[in-house]
């Protein structure tokens, strides 16, 4: 009787360690098959607590930048830059004048509402707002209802 109950239990252990796996690996799969594209536009804004928070240890550094898009449906787009060190974006395109081109995932989580922009920033204003570059300190974008996310996909740089 006993050796039975052990034998059902390590059934229903195993069968339910399989459908584990198998969930496993379809979030995965899910995941890994989440369709990039190009986002390719200048730079309106950045986040300042992001950018100025970053740490020079091995830890993840995040920056978070608008973007004035091309040809897409949506004028603006939010892209989350992560990777190890201080610099995730050149400084090059900190001024706005340059297009800056990045594959990215689209991530409904970090939509934001409603984002706010500022020519300067303040200790009272830090967070939560965008600095705007110096190419749209004149012009900043008007009201924006849901700025939508993309996440950026990190490419380690080839050794020549």
């Amino acid at each position: 009787m006993e050796r039975l109950t052990l034998l059902q239990t390590s059934r229903e252990i195993t069968s339910r360690n399989v459908a584990l796996i198998a969930v496993a690996i379809a979030a995965f799969a899910l995941v890994g098959s989440a369709k990039s594209s190009k986002v390719t536009g200048k730079m309106v804004a950045y986040d300042v607590m992001r950018h100025a928070s970053k740490s020079a240890s091995a830890v993840q550094n995040e920056e978070a930048v608008v973007l004035e898009t091309v040809g897409r449906k949506q004028k603006y787009a939010k892209v989350v830059f992560s990777s190890p060190g201080t610099t995730q974006i050149e400084q090059k395109y900190f001024d706005g004048s340059l297009p800056l081109t990045v594959d990215a995932f689209r991530d409904h989580s970090c939509d934001e509402s409603a984002p706010r922009f500022v020519r300067e920033v303040s200790v009272e204003q830090m967070g939560g707002t965008y600095l705007l570059t110096d190419a749209f300190k004149n012009q900043p974008p008007a009201r924006i209802k849901t700025l939508e996310c993309y996440v950026a996909i990190y490419r380690t740089k080839k050794k020549k």
